[in-house]
């Protein structure tokens, strides 16, 4: 994919300033150079118009990638960020964006497109759709974490790409991307680093870079920064530390101002373009502004207030190993000039900086400075807008710019104990200066820088610099990648918790509001409850009651609560008694068959009789315990305080009662839940009152199961007629449940009988039995933790016995979220100290 992009871009290049050149000698005869700005402008329009739709088309493609691919390794699922048509829509709009003469760079988009590449590489059938009907075996990686670390693995293969620094590539991953890694993910991560490092260099030998056969590694990466030759000066000394310290401050002032221009500029952005109707239309018309402002600025200052430099020696020599053009230079003199801001304006920024680092005596004051201002202000309004847009040439270009600048100044003046140093050395820590004000970055760029550039000897001082200017740029505001990640509320989280919130606790953040589904719950609770709520997960949860039962010929595990919606009213006053064991309504926890158990004896009868001996009455009330796992009890229809069994008459066992429909209701909690709320009504008045009292309970927590795995349960059809038991039910093998992944179908895409959806669903054979919960009282930073290194997207909170009390969602550690939740904190707690201090008054009193 660098290969091909970097070809691309070469050829339109060449395309470009081909015809631009003839029309431009063309129209020296004439008198009139507007012609040649005129089809400039419509190269440069035309290519930006192809980049911007292919944004239209896809537009998570726009910007770089590297927020929505560090959103996604955090944990985060931004749609189609890893999709096919992404890095088509990325690879082809970056190439018509870079050759369009924005000041973008492609080696952004390259991380963006070589994480899809490893998130399809691991998907291999999911990538593309008609590899599913081919009959290939390949059930591997098909989780989110194995495909976290290919994308890893992918981001740090185009960083290595884009710069040559497979190193810097691994580390990148590892400082700006991956939440998550492990000792085996390094050295994955570093073969993929370096084998496509050598691709690159084997595919780029003998056809884009001349004078090298196929074979022949003559270059690192897609961008070439030439051999330093820093001998001609003698080498830093502790002296230079100083300056290198101004250039950090330098870099993190003009790095802070540019993330607080652009910020503005992007908040416009949203407000007044991103929301109107036609929007793709006005994304095309202000990228076509910007590229005709650049073209405009490029074209006037190249020809207005550049500087002709005479040059001696091989010009030829030049124009091949820099690039430089002599527009607009007189050509009657028999002289040979270089057009200083056109050698650097009508080429590629790579090239740019690449003449910054190695053209001396080329380059005036008065021209450094226009070019300078002219890069900050276009390369800050370009980010951002509705084309794939890489971050780090642009910034590169500025920083070697003032770096360059610096280097002049000293030198024309004579500054004693600084001029010994080579030109090109202040350009190198300028650059690195103002990409690490912008971007925050650390020792990834400083190796990147390195592996780039093969100045070892540096690698100190570009630290430094690299240390100072983010310390001044994080007094201001955040890296330029953070700042758009929190303008789109992303709840990306950080390493830490924020400052001031290490008082809350997680019962302070949680959601109170639940959306929850039973063991066993009937197909229309579950469609209702997906098509009415957008939660990723549900809980799998039953109501608290104090009491036990324990059947004599009934084993299992020990699940808490677990019990129909009949028993509430009719066991609470009660003791049960099963031969010798007698168990008080004082008890905690009710013992019946667990799902697994149950399934694992479907050929046996399990069921057994208990004797119910009420307390205040003297009939003796009887209860069947079956392999259902449900305690069925039998009750007068008219006085639930009063059971019956009349004496040799044997009642219809109910194994399943009416399981209501469970459904999100924002005005009420979901504790609070009743028929009457859901709208529903019963043939009974009793299993009204009955199924009021019961949504009152405490509910305690048995699992997690996802809104992908119900979608699949339902249009598998995975459910059970309550006639014939829940050992009918369809089994559905693992290989079956992630044959969708990652792209489940929605709940509006299947489709159910009426009588479908009065079956009844046995879920906890599908849930997870043991999902990550935290304590009510746990501190923040403990939750922080615990989404971080484990990579949640939902923590259960509890209290004792497992009861399920709230919901913590990356959504509820936002800084918003918290904030509110802080205020909330301090407001409880005044209002407890003005309390305490009233019943201190009122005892002295």
């Amino acid at each position: 994919v660098a290969f091909m992009i970097d070809a691309c871009v070469k050829y339109l290049f060449k395309l470009k300033f081909s015809v631009f050149e003839k029309v431009y000698n063309a129209s020296l005869d004439s008198g009139s150079v507007a012609i040649s700005l005129l089809v400039l402008l419509g190269f440069n329009c035309s290519f930006v118009v192809i980049a911007a739709l292919m944004t239209v088309w896809e537009p998570v493609a726009a910007g770089s990638g590297i927020p929505e691919i560090k959103c996604y390794l955090n944990g985060v699922k931004v749609p189609h960020v890893t999709r096919v048509s992404t890095l088509v829509a990325k690879a082809s709009g970056v190439l018509f964006s870079v050759s369009g003469g924005l000041f973008v760079g492609k080696e952004g988009p390259m991380i963006h497109s070589g994480a899809i590449l490893g998130a399809g590489i691991s998907q291999l059938r999911s990538m593309l759709p008609f590899l599913k009907k081919l009959p290939v075996p390949y059930p591997h990686f098909r989780s989110d974490r194995d495909k976290r670390d290919f994308v890893s693995s992918g981001a740090a293969a185009g960083v290595a790409a884009a710069f040559g620094a497979p190193i810097g590539g691994v580390l990148f991953s590892l400082e700006e991307g991956s939440s998550f890694w492990n000792q085996s993910l390094t050295w994955r991560t570093l073969f993929c680093s370096f084998s496509a490092t050598f691709t690159l260099n084997f595919f780029l030998s003998g056809t884009v870079i001349p004078n090298l056969h196929w074979g022949e590694l003559g270059q690192g990466g897609l961008v070439d920064f030439g051999v330093f030759n820093n001998q001609q000066r003698d080498a830093w000394t502790a002296w230079h530390v100083i300056i290198f310290v101004l250039l950090g401050v330098i870099g993190g002032l003009a790095g802070a101002l540019f993330n607080s221009i652009n910020t503005s500029i992007t908040v416009y952005r949203m407000k007044h373009l991103q929301r109107r109707t036609w929007k793709g239309f006005w994304k095309v018309m202000e990228v076509i502004l910007i590229a005709s402002v650049t073209t405009v600025c490029v074209f006037g200052l190249s020809m207005s207030l550049s500087r002709c430099i005479p040059v001696s020696g091989n010009v030829t020599l030049l124009q091949t190993k820099y690039e430089t053009k002599n527009f607009f230079c007189p050509t009657d003199t028999g002289r040979s000039y270089i057009n200083d801001m056109a050698t650097v304006l009508f080429n590629s920024e790579e090239s740019a900086i690449k003449q910054f680092f190695h053209l001396t005596d080329s380059f005036t004051l008065t021209s450094l400075w226009f070019l300078c201002v002219l890069y900050f202000i276009i390369a800050c309004w370009t980010y951002g807008a509705g084309v794939p847009s890489g971050l780090f040439i642009p910034c590169l270009a500025v920083g070697a710019t003032y770096g360059r600048l610096i280097a002049n100044f000293i030198n024309y003046y004579n500054i004693p104990f600084f001029n010994t140093l080579y030109p090109a050395s202040y350009a190198l820590l300028g650059a690195a200066s103002f990409l690490g004000g912008v971007v925050r970055m650390t020792i990834s760029l400083t190796v990147i820088i390195i592996e780039a550039t093969n100045e070892i000897n540096y690698g100190l001082p570009i630290l430094i610099t690299i240390m100072v200017s983010k310390w001044i740029g994080d007094l201001f505001n955040h890296g330029l990648y953070d700042v758009h990640i929190e303008l789109r509320r992303t709840p990306m989280l950080g390493w830490d918790s924020p400052e001031r919130m290490d008082r809350l606790a997680s019962a302070d953040v949680m959601a109170e509001k639940l959306s929850y589904v039973y063991p066993i719950t009937r197909v229309s609770s579950v469609v209702q409850l997906l098509r009415t709520t957008y939660f990723s997960a549900f809980p799998v949860v039953t109501p608290f009651q104090n009491f036990q039962a324990k059947p004599q010929n009934v084993s299992g595990k020990h699940i808490p609560g677990l019990y129909s919606s009949r028993q509430f009213i009719s066991l609470t006053d009660y003791d049960l008694d099963s031969d010798a064991d007698t168990c008080r309504s004082d008890s905690a926890f009710v013992e019946v068959m667990s799902p697994n158990a149950r399934h694992a004896k479907k050929e046996e009868s399990t069921d057994s009789t208990v004797t119910i001996t009420p307390t205040n009455k003297d009939a003796p009330i009887h209860s069947r315990v079956n392999s259902y796992g449900a305690v069925a009890v039998d009750y007068h229809p008219f006085d639930p305080g009063e059971l019956r069994q009349s004496e040799g008459e044997e009642e219809e066992e109910n194994v399943f009662p009416h399981y209501p429909l469970l459904f999100h209701d924002s005005r009420k909690a979901s504790l609070s839940y009743t028929l009457a709320d859901t709208g529903l009504r019963s043939s009974h008045s009793s299993l009204q009152q009955e199924d009021t009292r019961v949504f009152k309970q405490p509910l305690v927590l048995h699992g997690i199961i996802l809104r992908s795995q119900l979608i699949t349960l339902l249009r598998n059809k995975v459910f059970f007629d309550e006639e014939y038991g829940a050992e009918s039910q369809k089994e559905l093998p693992h290989a079956d449940m992630i044959e969708d992944y990652p792209r489940y179908k929605t709940i509006y895409d299947v489709s159910l009988t009426s009588e479908e959806k009065k079956k009844l669903m046995d879920l906890s054979v599908y849930m997870n039995p043991c999902p990550y919960t935290i304590s009510n009282q746990a501190p923040l930073p403990q939750v922080f933790n615990l989404f971080r290194t484990m990579g949640l997207r939902h923590l259960p909170v509890v209290q004792d016995f497992g009861i399920l009390i709230g919901m913590i969602t990356r959504h509820d550690l936002t800084h918003e979220r918290l904030q509110q939740a802080r205020y909330m904190k301090r407001r409880k707690d005044r209002q407890k100290a003005r309390e305490q201090r009233s019943l201190r008054s009122t005892a002295k009193l």
